[in-house]
């Protein structure tokens, strides 16, 4: 979020590029990017449990680092 507060500015932001044939602004860019990685971290969470692994803090406690610390997780 830095880096785009940083380095974009809202001109930037509004500029347009071709992709697969349509127009879509460099927001549009950063939104889908934003939702596919959150849909793969979804996808990755749920076949790691199906799979009886347990889930990596890649982006902070999960629900079972809560349980092992002894917390109540946040859900």
């Amino acid at each position: 979020m830095d880096a785009v507060k940083s380095q974009w500015s809202e001109e930037d932001l509004q500029e347009t590029r071709e992709f697969d044939g349509e127009l879509w602004t460099n927001a549009g860019f950063l939104h889908f990017t934003l939702m596919h990685q959150t849909h793969h971290r979804g996808q990755m969470t749920v076949l790691m449990r199906q799979a009886g692994l347990r889930i990596p803090e890649l982006y902070g406690p999960t629900y079972d680092s809560w349980i092992d610390r002894g917390m109540d997780p946040l859900v």
